[in-house]
């Protein structure tokens, strides 16, 4: 072979390598560009997700998005017995009307923020906010025991409660002048859970007669109460401090509801002797409270407010 031939296919695979270089270099760069898109469409996913996860229940979330697998479809309807929760803010149209929408929103939202903390803490699926109420069941998507839904739903809405003079004092400072004292029900029965709505809009959420029960609790309830039924009552008297309230009447219920005022767990109240309250063989003593809302603390608010409970229920 010649020099020139030899030449001649020098050239010619120095041609072909040329060739395979930018096909080589052809694939890196459209290689980067996928990358560069699954990044970018990962981003995307993740923050639709973040997204989704302020609007949902983290029960709910966890099933719609695969990350936790469980028996029960979100797509079927059940018939459960579920503990239901019901609160609003007492007073509370009275401050939208002289409070200026910003500070408003943002004291709403701070409080609403505290209460759906509580709420997934102790397990419970957040329904709906409606305005400053709140709905919220226990019991599905996940099941336990009714005991333990009861159980924890009262202990949420015993949190809630002693968790509002720190939540006032911001709102205060906020400039509303207005106290921030809440009204909560609760009730336990069978209700029907699952997804109502159309085509383009669903809801996982409950109906029947227990949840219009709940409601009427609630609005029954005196401010900063904790109002419960006896169903519910029945499967937490182990462990929570009640008294009677008496009676109430709630349309498409055939017999009256027997109802119970909250006082705070039992547990709590046998480890520790109240400072504010003696009981003897003949009657109990009552000690002076001085109640200031700067400085008296949580805890002191609690053995207050069990304190006088706990006297009322005696003079009856």
């Amino acid at each position: 072979m010649s020099g020139e031939d030899l030449q001649a296919l020098l050239e010619e695979e120095q041609a072909k390598y040329a060739e395979l270089e930018v096909l080589y270099q052809n694939i890196i760069d459209h290689s980067t560009e996928v990358e560069n898109e699954l990044l970018e469409n990962n981003k995307k996913i993740q923050m639709f997700m973040d997204r989704m996860r302020r609007y949902l229940s983290p029960q709910l979330h966890e099933m719609i998005t695969g990350s936790k697998e469980d028996e029960t479809s979100i797509n079927s309807y059940q018939r459960r017995k579920l503990t239901i929760f019901f609160s609003d803010i007492v007073g509370f149209t009275t401050i939208t009307d002289s409070i200026e929408p910003e500070i408003l929103s943002d004291c709403l939202n701070k409080y609403l923020d505290v209460m759906s903390s509580i709420a997934i803490k102790y397990g419970g699926t957040i329904d709906k906010f409606i305005g400053d109420a709140i709905m919220i069941f226990f019991g599905a998507p996940v099941f336990e025991n009714d005991t333990a839904h009861a159980l924890n739903c009262v202990k949420m809405a015993i949190e809630m409660r002693d968790s509002l003079p720190a939540l006032d004092e911001y709102w205060r400072k906020s400039g509303i002048n207005h106290s921030l004292t809440c009204r909560i029900g609760i009730n336990t029965g069978y209700v029907t859970v699952g997804n109502f709505g159309t085509n383009e809009r669903m809801d996982y959420t409950i109906i029947g007669g227990p949840v219009n029960v709940a409601s009427r609790l609630e609005h029954a309830s005196e401010p900063g109460g904790v109002l419960i039924s006896n169903a519910t009552k029945s499967l937490i008297d182990e462990f929570i401090e009640t008294r009677p309230k008496g009676e109430i009447v709630v349309k498409g219920v055939h017999t009256p509801i027997e109802t119970y005022q909250v006082i705070g767990l039992k547990e709590n109240q046998e480890k520790k002797e109240n400072p504010f309250l003696k009981f003897d063989n003949n009657g109990f003593l009552l000690k002076p409270l001085h109640f200031d809302k700067i400085s008296t603390d949580l805890e002191e608010r609690r053995l207050m407010r069990f304190a006088l409970e706990k006297a009322l229920a005696a003079l009856k």
